[in-house]
């Protein structure tokens, strides 16, 4: 006697939604980190190390780095500049400098 299945569950296939993807050169041209008539591959060493190192959202199918829409969104939102204008935390406060000892 075959084993009965479930019948396939509508909820889930409502939820899955195809996004565009794109390659490292044309999500780098989205970011706007070079212009689209520019041959160079400018923005996408900054792409590749983001998701090597910091781990950003992506996608690999058939051996290619794949970015979705929403990807892009998370990675704008993650190196967007902070409010006060500085992208990077301050350092703890430097030590002062060591002066002349003054004989008299």
């Amino acid at each position: 006697m075959p084993a009965t299945k479930a019948p396939p569950s509508t909820k889930a296939s409502d939820e899955l939604v195809l996004e565009n993807f794109h390659t490292v050169s044309e999500a780098a041209i989205r970011l706007r980190l070079r212009q689209p008539d520019d041959p160079s591959k400018k923005g996408e060493k900054f792409l590749r190390d983001g998701v090597n190192k910091e781990g950003w959202p992506c996608h690999r199918m058939a051996g290619q780095l794949l970015f979705s829409d929403s990807d892009l969104a998370v990675i704008a939102e993650k190196n967007r500049n902070r409010p006060d204008g500085r992208s990077r935390p301050r350092r703890g406060a430097r030590r002062p400098r060591k002066t002349a000892a003054v004989s008299s």
